[in-house]
């Protein structure tokens, strides 16, 4: 029975991974999935803290403390599952999907990007609720393109999601 169903999920896992790649090929959402894939490295998170320092002090220590606390655990999390698990990515283990863009590393599960968008997500969520929908909805599109962009699975960014909103949820208790 289990075997089965991990066998069912592979496949489901596989048919949408498909399905979500043989969108591309539009220039204009293909940029867009290229910049919001890149946009999921991190780059911006630093850019976040000074700008909560710059404006809004009193919140800057608790969101900066809970933020390394947060990265620490999802990096350390997350590095530690994928020399573990050794998932192939998708554009090499698929003949149908090829990467549209250059993955920071040989394995595919769970996917750091996504768990950075919802960790950063989570932690802004909880200073600045009058952020969530939109901090969320960037989170998932970082996600989804991902898998656009031939490299993750669905279910990397899945697992990557709640990794992230769990990493942010421990580091706010721990702050």
């Amino acid at each position: 029975m289990t075997r089965k169903l991990l066998s069912f999920l592979y496949r489901l896992d596989v048919y949408f991974c498909i399905k979500i790649f043989r969108l591309t090929g539009k220039k204009s959402i293909d940029r867009i999935m290229f910049a919001f894939s890149h946009f999921g490295y991190g780059y911006a998170y630093p850019f976040i803290g000074i700008f909560v320092i710059i404006f809004d002090f009193s919140n800057s220590r608790s969101l900066i403390s809970a933020g390394f606390i947060s990265f620490f655990i999802e990096h350390t999390t997350h590095k530690l599952i994928k020399i573990k698990t050794r998932r192939i990515r998708p554009f090499k283990a698929l003949p149908e999907i090829h990467n549209l863009i250059r993955p920071p590393d040989e394995f595919s599960f769970p996917s750091g990007h996504a768990a950075g968008a919802f960790m950063m997500a989570t932690l802004l969520n909880h200073f600045y609720p009058s952020l969530t929908l939109l901090c969320y909805i960037i989170a998932v599109i970082i996600a989804m393109s991902r898998i656009y962009n031939g490299v993750h699975y669905p279910s990397d960014v899945i697992a990557g999601s709640f990794l992230g909103i769990f990493s942010a949820r421990t580091a706010l208790i721990i702050v």
